[in-house]
């Protein structure tokens, strides 16, 4: 069996003796950030657009990049061409460096690793159900590390039969632990959160073709807004746009809604179409 590689400050070693000191913020502290994109047929989806977000949320967090945006990029294509996975999802993870106090940043460690994905289609094809949880991110423009809210909520969802959440605060949506919401309004009008929260590549996406379909709002979310939408839906790398068929006890409806899945097509048309594996219509 093959085994794949990583690269770690700009080498490239064997996933299996890769390594990162216990001193290293983003294991001391969780002090890290990363970004993540697919690859299909061996194209590297958006990348521009993820090394954008990456950059930002390093800045965000006072993390000096030690690679230009050009040298990341060609580490990348060199990890991609090694490890030949045509349908995989690659991390480029930034870390808070190895600390002497364990809180002091240095310079930051580089690790950037490949994975072979799979998409969901049955969820794609069907649907999930969300509950809403209570809590907003900290540094909600900022793709870090820190999933210990997410991965506690998604045991209570699933213990109440449930997929996943949505946070909810303050009566206002903002997102789901790996994936933006939106919302279809009763005159089809697809509405989304605005204010501190992840900007979302494929939501990026979504947003420009569903300007090409309907109306857009790109605003604050109430609970209210929530109860009384026609349809849900959310979006990310992993999972493209999977509609939501329900809302703690609110239904959207048994199929995914008539925007819902002219969005899908058009997306698939975008990401997919001649290079991917197209979703099966039952």
């Amino acid at each position: 069996m093959k085994i794949s590689q990583v690269i770690i400050n700009g080498k490239i070693l064997p996933t299996n003796s890769a390594s990162l000191g216990i001193d290293d913020l983003s294991i001391v502290r969780g002090y890290a950030i990363f970004d993540y994109f697919k690859t299909i047929d061996n194209r590297a989806i958006f990348l521009e657009d993820n090394l954008d977000r990456f950059y930002h949320s390093a800045k965000q967090m006072d993390l000096i990049v030690p690679f230009s945006r050009d040298q990341i990029r060609e580490q990348i294509y060199t990890l991609m061409k090694v490890n030949d996975i045509p349908s995989s999802g690659i991390k480029i993870l930034l870390t808070g460096g190895y600390s002497i106090d364990g809180y002091t940043i240095t310079t930051p460690n580089v690790i950037i690793t490949q994975s072979e994905l799979n998409r969901n289609l049955t969820n794609e094809q069907n649907g999930i159900r969300l509950i809403t949880f209570p809590y907003h991110r900290p540094f909600g423009t900022v793709k870090s590390i820190d999933y210990v809210m997410g991965i506690q909520a998604l045991k209570k969802a699933r213990k109440q039969g449930a997929d996943d959440v949505v946070y909810a605060l303050n009566n206002q949506l903002s997102e789901c632990p790996r994936a933006n919401i939106f919302i279809v309004d009763q005159f089809g009008t697809v509405i989304t959160p605005e204010k501190d929260i992840l900007a979302g590549i494929t939501r990026k996406h979504v947003i420009e073709i569903a300007k090409n379909i309907t109306s857009v709002e790109i605003r604050d979310v109430s609970l209210e807004d929530m109860a009384n939408a026609s349809e849900a839906f959310i979006t990310s790398t992993t999972k493209n746009i999977t509609p939501v068929i329900a809302i703690d006890d609110i239904k959207y409806g048994s199929s995914p809604g008539q925007v819902t899945t002219r969005l899908q097509e058009a997306f698939e048309v975008l990401t997919f179409k001649n290079y991917g594996v197209p979703i099966v219509k039952a």
